[in-house]
């Protein structure tokens, strides 16, 4: 097959050029995509993991408008000597979890991090009574990235 100068600038120039032009967009895109889901990867420090004991005073389960990196389940949590926000998980996880509700008492392991500048607790696993929630392993792996594929935990 020939490829003559005429087929070069009416089919090959403006092939690399639609695909030059889709490449910031399709980057754009997959950006998005890449902090929703670290919104939820957020730095567990295995150096900073404790376990806190305290009742929930609040708990959210719906995305925020206005911030997307509040996506998820969070909640309040009120211990003798601090009021500490706990980030849980992504809503879709949690909704097919346990319920914990505002005035529960429970046991948190989890890393202890700094989020837009104050102290937060990322949870691994939330205690309440006979209840066991584990939201990651014993490295910090979410379990929600396994979960649709019916992985388990390494505990």
């Amino acid at each position: 097959m020939r490829i003559t100068m005429k087929k070069i600038v009416t089919t090959i120039i403006p092939l690399v050029l639609i695909t030059l032009l889709a490449l910031p967009g399709w980057a754009q895109q997959r950006a998005g995509k890449v902090m929703a889901k670290r919104a939820y990867d957020r730095d567990y420090n295995l150096n900073t993991v404790e376990t806190i004991e305290g009742e929930v005073v609040d708990i959210t389960y719906n995305p925020s408008k206005k911030n997307s990196t509040m996506m998820g389940v969070h909640m309040l949590v009120k211990t003798s000597t601090e009021t500490v926000p706990v980030h849980l998980g992504p809503t879709w996880y949690m909704e097919q979890q346990e319920s914990i509700k505002k005035g529960d008492k429970l046991a948190i392991t989890g890393s202890r991090i700094t989020f837009n500048g104050a102290p937060a607790l990322v949870a691994a696993i939330v205690i309440r009574n006979q209840m066991t929630l584990h939201l990651r392993d014993r490295n910090g792996y979410p379990a929600w990235r396994g979960w649709r594929r019916g992985n388990r935990l390494n505990r």
